[in-house]
């Protein structure tokens, strides 16, 4: 059953009296993976064979339409937040392992040379996993009902993910070698540069290197370097991690492509 309180569509999670979470882990969320599911099946097979000009052009467009959606979710979350609180929620920084597609999405839609080919490498495995990762368990119902737009921004958000790095993978816009997976991790590793710091110098967990937040068992291995003093060690475990679910994800890319080529011929 879906939450049907009484709240306007852009109401912030504060004001929608009555709503804890009803529908994170219930019919909404099964309904929003079947929708999903149904919609990226279809759009791949319509655009399976489509030239790699229109791979480049549909790259571009999305850099651009989610660069433009987060920057309207910021402001609009932020309003309310500084009425509210009186300051910015620096949680809402473009620093998550989500929030990486805008700049790999702008790079691979406009870049040139290795850095573009580094971009489109970690749509095909880091912009997966992270988007397949969220879309199973989306803790935006846990603040938002299913009908509302701070939902609704969640839902597209990883549906893109996930939509747009198997785009790649059907196109064949790059060929599927393992160095896939290496010049998608330097990808990933070269933001991680940036965000590490920022994590233990103003205490916060993006990307989960501080903390490995909401990940079971290794959140309390986290926890345990923290408490003897070894934090540092947290963020090679997150890498390691990271690291692993770029192989599962190639794993099953080159699996099913295998069977493909065993049907086909």
């Amino acid at each position: 059953m879906i939450y049907s309180g009484d709240y306007n569509f852009f109401d912030y999670k504060y004001n929608i009296i009555g709503y804890n979470g009803q529908d994170f882990g219930g019919f909404p969320q099964y309904l929003y993976l079947i929708i999903s599911g149904i919609l990226i099946v279809t759009l791949l097979f319509s655009l399976r064979k489509i030239e790699k000009k229109q791979v480049l052009k549909i790259l571009r467009i999305l850099g651009i339409f989610m660069t433009t959606l987060y920057i309207v979710k910021t402001t609009w979350e932020s309003i309310y937040d500084i009425r509210l609180t009186g300051s910015f929620n620096w949680g809402l920084l473009p620093l998550d392992t989500c929030s990486i597609i805008m700049p790999a999405c702008l790079i691979a839609g406009f870049g040139r040379g290795k850095l573009q080919e580094m971009a489109n490498c970690w749509l095909m495995t880091g912009s997966i996993i992270g988007g397949l990762g969220t879309m199973v368990i989306l803790n935006a119902f846990k603040y938002y009902p299913f009908l509302s737009f701070g939902a609704f921004y969640s839902m597209i958000w990883h549906f893109l993910m996930v939509f747009i790095g198997l785009l790649l993978i059907v196109t064949n816009y790059v060929d599927m070698k393992y160095s896939i997976v290496i010049k998608g991790f330097i990808f990933h590793l070269i933001i991680s540069l940036f965000v590490i710091p920022f994590d233990f110098i103003f205490n916060f967990d993006f990307m989960m290197y501080k903390d490995l937040g909401s990940i079971p068992f290794f959140e309390n291995i986290a926890g345990y370097f923290t408490s003897i003093n070894l934090s540092f060690l947290n963020p090679f475990m997150m890498l390691i991690l990271y690291f692993v679910s770029f192989n599962i994800i190639f794993g099953f890319i080159k699996l099913f492509k295998k069977k493909k080529t065993i049907i086909s011929g």
